[in-house]
């Protein structure tokens, strides 16, 4: 390919999902010879929209397109099935097909009616026409003409606000909405947590990589932050007394307990693990001589991690790990948007929470991280409650 091309083009996009809908519309046009993922893949995907006088939406592979002599528009292929199921339910957001139109003879809404996500063709509510109208902006939504489809819309908008059509006009306005959501340059499409083969002869390694690749997609975490020095933080008390909150240290995916730390709380003697955790973080920053973190690992849930994101001041990546069922919570905040100094503005703050395999590499590599801290808490809890009760004993006597 480098010896025969003869020269470089590119086209600038705004999105993600831009970049992803254009990508399939240029191969599946000009069907370049090298593109082997999208082209010569064993069995592509393509979305398929039917000529009917309600059109369906549906997702074919090539076998069947070239089988059945498909009608209709064909676009695609895509990368795969998992990234055409998350265009289409962003798509579903913005132009709301129908289902099931033939329900409409039967005065059946269909499923997607009662979620919202359905204009009304199964009930009687648009007419074959309006509804074509609304597929051909769907076509070009998903030909990555995105910028065209909102100018329609604002078009459409004047239009509805000046014929004083304000239920239809809220309906524009929402779908613009949720296009200048998707097309901006901070949305993120959900990624794929499907398990790939695991290359490293160690566990750890490869959760570190496959924990680093979570941390990219997620909050923009660059790969060339590597996940060196990781820190666990949890808290133990009894009713607000002998409270210890404990910092364990993970080198290269490996405990290194010559790193670990415990801090008594002594500022509260009622239950507040959020505040325990808030004292024993600032005091942590007291400390740069330790050597700074690469990523800190909050025993807890939404709460824990939000007390530990107000009172954080180094630049560092912060995530939690709930339990019953385990799962990994990230706050909605891009790493480049931290600046040194200064807590993380956590104002409306949004998470992702990450339900991963049992045995997902990141997943296994944060569980440990949050046992060991739960361990080395309980133990530095229980020699607390030990030291005050001879304490107790010695002042009887």
């Amino acid at each position: 390919m480098v010896e025969t091309a003869t020269r470089l083009k590119f086209i600038k996009l705004q999105s993600e999902l831009e970049a992803l809908l254009t990508e399939a519309e240029l191969i599946g046009t000009y069907q370049p010879p090298y593109n082997v993922l999208l082209k010569d893949d064993k069995s592509p995907i393509y979305i398929h929209i039917t000529s009917e006088e309600f059109p369906q939406i549906h997702t074919v592979r090539k076998q069947q397109v070239v089988r059945e002599k498909l009608s209709g528009t064909i676009l695609g292929p895509y990368q795969s099935s998992y990234r055409i199921k998350e265009v289409l339910r962003i798509a579903r957001r913005i132009f709301r097909w129908c289902s099931d139109p033939q329900s409409r003879k039967k005065s059946k809404a269909c499923f997607y009616f009662h979620l919202g996500q359905c204009s009304g063709a199964c009930s009687g509510l648009i007419n074959s026409s309006e509804y074509q109208e609304m597929i051909k902006s769907l076509i070009l939504f998903l030909r990555g003409k995105t910028s065209l489809v909102a100018k329609n819309l604002d078009s459409e908008l004047e239009k509805a606000i000046l014929s004083e059509n304000f239920e239809r006009a809220a309906i524009i306005r929402d779908q613009l909405n949720i296009i200048r959501e998707v097309t901006s340059k901070q949305y993120r499409m959900k990624p794929s947590l499907q398990l790939l083969p695991q290359l490293s002869a160690k566990k750890t390694d490869d959760g570190l990589v496959f924990l680093s690749k979570i941390l990219k997609d997620y909050i923009a975490v660059p790969l060339s932050h590597k996940l060196e020095k990781i820190e666990g933080y949890d808290a133990s008390n009894l009713s607000g007394t002998n409270a210890a909150v404990a910092l364990v240290s993970f080198t290269n995916g490996e405990p290194d307990k010559a790193d670990y730390r415990s801090f008594n709380i002594k500022s509260l003697s009622t239950p507040n693990d959020y505040k325990m955790l808030q004292e024993a973080l600032q005091r942590r920053q007291n400390h740069p001589e330790w050597g700074k973190p690469s990523l800190l690992v909050i025993d807890g849930g939404k709460g824990q991690l939000r007390a530990a994101l107000r009172v954080w001041l180094w630049r560092t990546p912060i995530i939690s790990i709930a339990k019953r069922p385990d799962r990994i919570i990230i706050p909605a905040i891009e790493f480049h948007q931290k600046e040194a100094g200064q807590p993380y503005d956590i104002e409306n703050l949004k998470y992702h929470v990450l339900k991963l395999p049992e045995q997902h590499p990141a997943l296994r590599l944060i569980t440990q991280v949050r046992d060991e801290a739960h361990r080395f808490s309980k133990k530095q809890h229980t020699k607390l409650r030990a030291r005050a009760l001879v304490s107790e004993q010695t002042l009887i006597v």
